[in-house]
């Protein structure tokens, strides 16, 4: 190989991971006014970073009649597919903390409006079982193709 092919690999080389790079971005997603007539939402705020492969969600961890304890959840983006309407499907995993036995597994997609699903899993002897489902909950997401 020559100096100017290998120069025009190098250059196709850096504008291919330029082109993933500005496709990458992030989704941010909150409670849609829907919702506030239905049951009571957990999930406060929903950010995806789509080259990082993370999710961070502002959750409340606990409620009294009075006050709400906020906290904070990370989740690992496992699939991101891309669908015929051009939004893709997000699913992710949130990272159990330390004691906990239920993970809990999202899949939010676009159905006319933003929707998440939850299922809650356990392992026993590692094999998974269902411990819960969640009815869907739609969501406002605004998305940011910044990269």
């Amino acid at each position: 190989m020559n100096i100017r092919t290998a120069r025009c690999a190098c250059q196709l080389l850096l504008l291919l991971s330029a082109a993933d790079s500005a496709f990458a971005g992030t989704i941010a997603c909150v409670p849609s006014p829907s919702n506030a007539a239905g049951a009571f939402n957990w999930i406060r705020r929903i950010s995806i970073d789509e080259h990082s492969r993370t999710v961070n969600m502002d959750i409340v961890r606990s409620r009294t009649k009075d006050t709400e304890t906020m906290g904070k959840m990370r989740a690992e983006l496992v699939s991101m597919d891309g669908t015929s309407s051009g939004e893709p499907v997000y699913l992710f995993n949130a990272i159990p903390a330390a004691g906990e036995e239920v993970t809990s597994l999202f899949k939010l997609f676009k159905s006319g409006e933003w929707q998440l699903a939850r299922a809650g899993v356990v392992f026993v002897n590692k094999v998974p079982a269902l411990r819960s489902v969640e009815p869907n909950l739609t969501f406002d997401c605004k998305r940011s193709d910044l990269g």
